[in-house]
C-alpha cells in the first residue's frame, strides 16, 4: 500500500474526480479527507508511482509527498 499528501483535493467531488479518472488505470484508491493534507492510498507497484504522480498532476492534484 502506497500512501500520498496530495495537494488541492477540498471535497467528496475532488476525491470522487481522482477515483473516476485513475481507478480503472490504477485499481482501487481511497481518499482520506479526514486529515490536511489529504492522503490518498492504493496498492500499486513502485514502477508504476512516477506515471500515477503524473496523471494526478495532468487532473490538477500534485503529490506532495510520498508517505
Amino acid at each position: 500500500m502506497a500512501k500520498f499528501k496530495v495537494a488541492n483535493i477540498n471535497c467528496e467531488n475532488c476525491a470522487n474526480t481522482i477515483k473516476r479518472s485513475l481507478e480503472d488505470e490504477f485499481g482501487k484508491i481511497d481518499v482520506d479527507l479526514s486529515v490536511e493534507p489529504r492522503v490518498v492510498s492504493l496498492d500499486i507497484e513502485d514502477k508504476d508511482i512516477e506515471r500515477f504522480k503524473s496523471e494526478l498532476d495532468e487532473i490538477g492534484f500534485e503529490v506532495i509527498e510520498q508517505i
